[in-house]
Formats: structure tokens, sequence, C-alpha cells
């Protein structure tokens, strides 16, 4: 049910207007649809302090003036001062008092029938409009009035009270029926507006009360029009005590009040408010070139941080997770046991690695057991087979493109992988498949630590470790032009050199022995055996394909055993007849070499990065002595 609130400056008006709605309703009606109520001699302080829950205020004269002034939301509509009312008072005045001079004092809206008529057929009749309803400027009216000679000042009820104290002739102008009738006409006709627009409204409301984003709109008069809750409590403020007011008063410091007033447009603007940074924009609102007022949106900067972790976060789970560590290394030989302790070492610092090692030794296992042992374990690991990515598709894949930046291009744009391993880890395989074209954006990427992606004119800030994997001699390839120095170095913090299988001993028969396990178990057979002389085979096999091999040989073996165990004859059977075949001892000769080998690098290497032969004994997992030793005996004492 609509309500209609009658505000009337005096007790005379009460039964008018009760006349002139009971006359309105059986004219026309309203089928229980409105509702009234009627207060007296009540100022529009009072009424605005009140916060009439009222859908249309009815008032006259000076109370009406004050409360459009002051921009009450609610609708208010204004009791009409006819001609007729404005004789019917001045013949209750000369009744009253005789006929004299009157002087009609009030604001605009109360003496302007007055000014545009031609009144005073008896006696003169002049009107003196005020600026306000304020006891000031109603007593000048007065005093201006009395000076030109009138000797009956006709007024609203506030300012015939101040007569009626000091001894002055008056009256009241009265409202009749036909007046308070009318003004009921468009109250209604008010309220029947607001009431089509109340769906959209609340439609607007439920947007801007459900957001999770402060709104805060002025109106050109920088008078708060909507504060929502997300607003409230970010400012920690209530909104009831700053809907209608101005914002000065409402936000009386800092920098929101100075861009709610300034109508400068600002897009993710850090801004500082009550000891937070919130993320802030801001538009002008305008209509045809006339500015309408100014729309805030502001968000909590740590809550976007936080959808920015759910979202990384289902990223992480969607398939950006690193799944072994380095218990599900297999291998007790010297070299594998080198080359974990090292990378265990390493993935307690935050440096790019660089991981060298043959097909199939295991590069991706060793990056995701360096990732799970790091600071980063919770965060996306993300894979990349940099040699699988067709040249064209690269670049997008690895850092994203905006909305149009291309011909097919999705239309909300995407993220790349690079974004998608913020606070975590990236792993980018077979480096040295990167285009040179390419390996420019790379090394900018890894420098500054941003992304710009595809058609943006933005950069995003990324925190990824960069672990690269590579086959392939980075050092010739330099040397031949396709591949950047400072992108070599800028990777090539810390490497690790992982061993090939046949280089890794009695690791040989102990990674068979897991395999076949795991397929017979696969395949439903009983466990399956590995005969000393089968094991013998193996070893002395170059398994130039490495763990991948050993693996496509062991399953090989486990569908093909009839039996419960592998013989030599069955191993030689699977193995490629084209490949050579060495006998043990010569392949124990050439390990040791290598591993000699191998050692005296990672010696060099870490040398190269240590501060001090302590601080190189340390990463190492030597004594000082041991150090001191292995450098005499590789002849590396030249180092420091």
């Amino acid at each position: 049910m609509t309500h209609i609130a009658f505000v009337v400056p005096s007790t005379e008006l009460v039964p008018v207007v009760h006349k002139a709605w009971k006359l309105h309703e059986s004219s026309f009606g309203d089928g229980g649809q409105f509702r009234y109520t009627v207060d007296s001699e009540v100022s529009p302080d009072v009424i605005l302090s009140r916060r009439y829950n009222a859908d249309v205020i009815v008032s006259r004269g000076g109370t009406a003036a004050a409360l459009k002034e002051r921009n009450q939301l609610i609708p208010v509509v204004e009791i009409p001062i006819t001609q007729a009312d404005v004789r019917d008072s001045i013949e209750r005045a000369f009744q009253a008092h005789g006929v004299r001079p009157v002087g009609v004092v009030g604001t605009m809206n109360t003496v302007r029938t007055v000014l545009l008529s031609r009144l005073g057929d008896t006696a003169p009749v002049r009107a003196y409009p005020t600026k306000s309803v304020s006891a000031r400027d109603l007593i000048d009216g007065i005093e201006r009035a009395r000076k030109d000679g009138c000797q009956i000042i006709l007024a609203g009820h506030h300012t015939q009270n101040y007569c009626l104290e000091h001894g002055i002739p008056s009256g009241l102008i009265y409202s009749s029926v036909e007046s308070v009738f009318l003004a009921i006409t468009e109250a209604k006709r008010c309220a029947q507006v607001a009431e089509q627009e109340r769906g959209t409204s609340t439609i607007f409301r439920s947007v801007t009360e459900h957001v999770f984003e402060g709104i805060i709109t002025v109106d050109k008069d920088n008078l708060i029009r909507v504060f929502n809750p997300a607003a409230a409590a970010m400012l920690e403020r209530r909104a009831e005590d700053c809907v209608g007011r101005h914002v000065d008063e409402a936000l009386p410091d800092g920098r929101l009040n100075a861009i709610l007033r300034g109508g400068q447009s600002y897009k993710n603007e850090i801004v500082r408010i009550n000891g937070s940074n919130v993320v802030l924009n801001s538009v002008p609102m305008q209509h045809k070139g006339e500015r309408l007022g100014m729309l805030v949106t502001f968000q909590a900067a740590n809550s976007i941080s936080d959808a920015e972790i759910r979202i990384r976060e289902r990223q992480r789970v969607s398939g950006h997770q690193a799944r072994y560590h380095f218990d599900d290394i297999l291998g007790e030989s010297p070299a594998i046991r080198a080359a974990i302790h090292q990378s265990q070492r390493f993935a307690h610092v935050d440096s790019n690695i660089l991981l060298y090692g043959e097909t199939g030794t295991g590069k991706e296992l060793f990056a995701q057991s360096i990732h799970n042992e790091s600071e980063r374990a919770g965060g996306p690991f993300v894979a990349v087979n940099c040699a699988a990515i067709p040249e064209n598709l690269m670049e997008s894949e690895l850092f994203g493109y905006e909305s149009g930046a291309f011909t097919g291009a999705n239309k909300t744009g995407t993220a790349g992988l690079f974004e998608a391993a913020h606070e975590g880890t990236i792993f980018l395989d077979e480096i040295s498949e990167i285009p040179l074209t390419l390996q420019s954006r790379l090394l900018r990427v890894i420098q500054e630590r941003e992304v710009r992606r595809i058609g943006a004119n933005r950069v995003i800030p990324i925190n990824v470790r960069i672990i690269c994997a590579t086959n392939r001699d980075l050092a010739e390839m330099i040397a031949q032009n396709k591949f950047r120095e400072d992108l070599y170095y800028r990777l090539k913090v810390l490497s690790v050199n992982l061993p090939p299988l046949r280089e890794r001993g009695a690791d040989i028969g102990l990674i068979m022995r897991h395999y076949l396990t795991y397929y017979a178990q696969k395949f439903g057979k009983s466990a399956i055996e590995l005969t000393p002389e089968a094991r013998a085979a193996a070893e002395s096999y170059s398994w130039p394909g490495n763990i991948r091999e050993m693996r496509n040989v062991s399953e090989q073996l486990a569908v093909l055993s009839e039996a419960d165990r592998v013989t030599a004859q069955d191993v030689l059977t699977v193995l490629p007849a084209q490949r050579p075949r060495r006998p043990a001892a010569e392949a124990q000769e050439d390990m040791n070499a290598s591993l000699r080998e191998l050692t005296r690098r990672r010696v060099t290497e870490v040398l190269a990065c240590a501060q001090s032969r302590q601080e190189a004994a340390d990463m190492l997992g030597i004594s000082k002595t041991t150090l001191w030793r292995k450098l005499k005996e590789y002849d590396l004492l030249y180092l420091k």
C-alpha cells in the first residue's frame, strides 16, 4: 500500500485535508491502494529527522520549499496557493483587523500568486518574497512590509506566530479543499510513477546490495545517492547516515572524497582507505554532455588477491600439479644419488635450474621433485613441452592473449602458462626448441618477472620459478647462433646433470624388477623374477632410450612371460638386435669413466656459483677436506 504523508503548517488545515481526501476517494476511488497520514505544525528539520517512511510527502509554502531545497529523497508535492486562496485569506484578515494595506510574506512559492495576480481592489496587497523559511529571513520580510506601510502581514504558520508574539496584525494563508484536492491528484500520480519504477529500482538495489564491490554515486550537487552495504563495511559507516548528505559531510577526509567530487575517470587505481589498500574505478555520469554525477566502485586489494589465489588453485587442481617426490626416484648408484642430493639442495633456494640429460633420464621427475621439496610446493606446477607446441602458437600459449588479438582468438582472452604458474613453478622441457625470435620475450619475462599478453597494453606481474630441461648442448647452439647466450646464463643459474641409465650400474636391474612387478600386477599375473643372467644381459645393453626404453621393455617382458621369471634369453629377444651389446666389464669401465667426468663437472659448476670452498663443500654434501682431495684429483686446485 502506498503511503502519502501530509505535513501542513497549522491544525486548521487538518480537517481540510480529511475532507479533500474523502472527496477525492468518492470521485475517483483508489481500490485500497493508498493510505494517508496528517501532521501539523511540524518544522522541516523535524520532518527530516523523523525520516518519514512515506512514498510521497504533501506540504505547502515554506515547508515544501525547505524539503525540496534539501533534496529529500522522497518526492515532495506542493499544495498550490491559488488566487482564490489568497483572496479568501485577505477577506478573513480584513474581518479580523479591518481593511488595511496587506503585505504577503514568505518564500517565492508562497507569494508568487500575489506577484502574478492583480489583488487589492479594497486595499493595497504587496508581495515580499524571502530567501528561506529561516527566522532571520522571515523577520526581514516582515520589516520590509511594515516599512512600506503594510499594516497586516499575511503569511504562513511560523510567520504568523512571530507576528502574534510581537503584536503585529496578521493573518494565515489558508488552503481550500480544491487546492488540497489538486495536490492529492498530483501525489497519487507521483506515487504511481514511482511504483512503475520500483521494479527497476528493486533490481538495481539488489545488484548494489549483493555485489562484493563498494559502490557510491553522487549527483551533480555532490549529494550521495547510492551507498551500498559493501561500501558501508569497508568505510565503517552506516549507509543511512550517508545517503542524501553532501559528500563533504558524509566523507569529509581522504582521497575518496576528492575522487567523488573531482569528476575524473580512474581505472584500477590503488587508493588507501581506513588503513587498507583498495582497487578503485570511477566514471563520470553524463547525459547529452551534462554532468549528472559520479560513480565510484572499489574493492579491497586483498580480496582480489584471494580470488586470484582461488583461481590459481583451481588451475592447479585441474592438472597443474606435481605428483612426484625424490622418494619416487629409484636407484642407489653414486651417479643418481649425487644428482638427487644436488637437486635437493637446489630445491631450497629460488634460483632458476637447468636440467641436462638424455631423453628418458627422468628430467620431469626431477623437476616435479624439486618443486615438491621447495617452498612453492603448495603452488601450481606447469609443465610445458616446448618441442610439442607449434611455433606459431608458442607465444600465445606461454604468454596468453587479449580479446581480439588475432583471428580466432577467444572473445574473453586467455591467460598464458606463465600466468597459470603464478606462485609456483613452470617447467620448460626441451628449452632448446624455443624459436630464436621468441627467446628475447622469454628473457624479458625472466628479468622483469612480468608478462604482457598478446594484444594487451598492460603487464601482469608474476612470481614464478623456472626449471628448464634439455638433451642438447646449448653451448654449441650458442656458437651456431641458435640460442641466446644471455638467456642461457639466465636459465643456467643452477644446473644438474642427470646420468643416463648405462652409467648407473646396478640400478638397471633394480629398475627392471620394479617395472616387472608393476606390470605383473597390472596384467593380473603372479610376481615375475629377474634371473641373475637376465640382469647381466640388461646391464650390458647401452639403453639409448634410458628409463623410457626400460619401461617399454619391461612391459613387453611382462606380457610375453609365460613363467614366473625372466631369463637372459627373454631379455635378448626383446632388446633391439641392431643395438650393440657390450660385455659387462667394459660397460662398468665406461661407467666409471663417465662418473668421474660427471663428478668433475659437478664440482666445477658448484665452485662457480659458491662464494667460498666451504660453501661449495656444503652444497656438495662433503667435508672441506674431501673437496680439497677432489680438486687435487681432478686438477682443479687453480679454482677458488
